[in-house]
């Protein structure tokens, strides 16, 4: 048969033959009745093109175009697979070779799926054409898609970073995993990181292990990795079990030979925490130390992109944050750092933030990381807690270092946010009989915070609504306290004014006068405002806007209202 099929790719004339050979297989494969002999005979060439630029065998050609010729961006099953084919389902499971062979050319993926543990059902395979292969396709470009010779230190990372997660998704089995890993390495040899890894003579698992952990380093941007996540490598607990007794007692190999270690946290180690040592980092990294430099900090906001925001505040609240903001300013922090340094002080500054809901705290937090350019990361406290027992505190340690990280890596010091830390400053509990329950939890990570917030080598600004329930040892780590009042009646009209600039002065006085409001609560009204005037094409009337008042008011006549606002 004739192979004069082409396509173009759009007004860059460049040549795509893919699609139009595994078009013309889907022809076949309806002409002849199915995968059989006759298929083979008239589909030859076509296959053998596929075979040529592909490298893999006719029958995994013929699967992977019947699927290429299925695709409709749904999963496709093996009952799908075998009704395209005209066969028998034990017939397309017969072919799992080729498609595992595909699957290792990552064009498809094999999920199983886990059955749901209530229910009676078997384990369901699915196929999965990624979109990657398709545009492959479409640009004639498969050579690109499979070739992982010769790569970057960089893109080599990339590599080990996209079959980790895969692996940890189960979108890919472990004996895939592990060969496209070994693959990787062996057409990565001229890279002095993949040297290092085979001059340890580790065996195969070993090997993803390892990697495992440089990728938790290098992409994932956190030191310490559990026995959990660790775990998440392995098909089943009892492939891992093994291992993990080998790393609980300090037999495994990566510790004998002082690739990791245990993770340590105030002078005590971590038997379920791992982490690789200072001097395989540094040994091994060393490719790596100019690009891990220039990498942006994962979880940081960015200070130059936080909107500016007019905020007010009381004359007392005012002075206290602008003395702040000097103080962080670039130009003189550095200057009063080391002048207490020099004094044997320590050079950590931790503020407090107290006040109502909606009084401004978190977006002034904000606006002093944008008006000093610093960037800031926020601490979500309810991301801290955890069903497995530890993991809390070791969560918490992992924040720390993480920021202990970005101040040395990054030239202007960042902000720490703890946004709404009520729990975690709260007073102590005595433990009593009790050393085993959350309590115990509570006061471990409490105790961890105040040893960070003692060894603090940057910014650190926490949040609460409940200064007056705070234990008295935080209390005395934070140099600057500043109280944030609901606004008087002269801030809270400059408030209304600036959030609705068409608002006439004396409807904004009015409604300073009449309702006690915080700036968030204001904000809620000018949105709802905002909503009117898409919705009617007009602004309120100063009755509608009280009408938002009022609904925006939770206590009514010294009762809290629940459900539906009564009239």
């Amino acid at each position: 048969m004739s192979m004069n099929y082409e396509l173009f790719d759009g007004g860059n004339n460049k040549k795509v033959e893919f699609l139009a050979h595994i078009r013309k297989i889907g022809e076949i494969t309806r002409q002849s009745g199915g995968l059989n002999d006759l298929f083979y005979e008239f589909a030859d060439s076509h296959l053998e093109f596929l075979c040529e630029h592909i490298k893999i065998n006719k029958p995994a050609a013929a699967v992977f175009s019947a699927m290429v010729n299925m695709f409709s961006g749904q999963d496709i099953t093996i009952n799908n697979l075998a009704h395209y084919l005209k066969l028998e389902c034990i017939d397309v499971i017969m072919l799992m070779d080729e498609l595992e062979e595909l699957e290792e050319k990552e064009l498809i993926q094999i999920i199983h799926e886990d059955p749901d543990p209530f229910s009676c059902s078997n384990d369901v395979i699915i196929f999965k054409l990624p979109l990657r292969t398709i545009e492959a396709l479409r640009k004639g470009s498969c050579y690109d898609l499979l070739n992982k010779k010769n790569l970057t230190i960089e893109a080599f990372f990339t590599q080990i970073e996209y079959f980790c997660e895969e692996r940890v998704q189960r979108r890919m089995n472990y004996k895939n995993a592990k060969t496209k890993m070994l693959n990787l390495l062996n057409d990565n040899n001229h890279l002095d990181f993949v040297q290092k890894v085979f001059n340890l003579n580790l065996q195969d698992d070993d090997i993803l292990v390892l990697l495992r952990f440089f990728h938790y380093t290098i992409n994932v941007d956190e030191p310490d990795m559990t026995l959990r996540h660790l775990g998440a490598l392995y098909e089943h607990s009892s492939h891992f079990a093994d291992v993990k007794r080998q790393l609980k007692n300090g037999s495994y190999i990566l510790l004998k030979k002082e690739v990791i270690e245990n993770s340590c946290g105030d002078g005590f180690c971590e038997t379920d925490s791992f982490r690789l040592t200072d001097k395989v980092r540094e040994d091994f990294l060393g490719d790596m130390n100019a690009l891990v430099s220039e990498m942006p900090v994962k979880g940081l906001k960015q200070s130059d992109s936080i909107t500016e925001k007019a905020l007010f505040y009381p004359v007392k609240t005012q002075r206290a944050i602008d003395e702040l903001v000097s103080l962080l300013k670039p130009d003189n922090f550095p200057a009063v750092q080391q002048r207490l340094s020099g004094k044997g002080m320590r050079t950590g500054f931790a503020c407090l933030f107290s006040g109502g809901p909606g009084t401004g705290k978190t977006e002034t937090a904000n606006q002093i990381a944008r008006m000093c350019g610093r960037d800031i990361m926020q601490i979500d406290i309810s991301n801290t807690k955890s069903k497995w027992f530890g993991d809390s505190e070791k969560l918490i340690k992992s924040l720390f270092d993480k920021y202990r990280a970005a101040v040395k890596k990054l030239p202007v010091t960042p902000i720490l946010l703890f946004n709404e830390a009520d729990a975690v400053f709260s007073k102590r509990r005595l433990l009593e009989n009790d050393y085993s329950g959350p309590a115990q939890t509570e006061n471990a990570i409490q105790n961890i915070i105040l040893q960070e917030i003692e060894n603090l080598n940057g910014i650190m600004i926490a949040t609460t609504n409940l200064s007056t329930n705070m234990d008295a040892a935080f209390e005395r780590r934070f140099l600057y306290k500043i109280e944030f009042e609901k606004p008087e009646i002269i801030t809270r009209k400059s408030i209304w004014l600036s959030m609705m600039p068409d608002l006439r002065e004396e409807d904004a006085h009015s409604l300073a006068l009449r309702y006690d409001f915080s700036g968030g609560q204001i904000e809620n009204i000018a949105r709802k405002v905002s909503v009117y005037h898409v919705l009617s094409g007009n602004g309120p009337s100063l009755e509608e806007m009280i009408r938002f008042c009022d609904e925006e008011v939770i206590y009514k006549n010294g009762a809290k209202q629940i459900g539906f606002l009564a009239s």
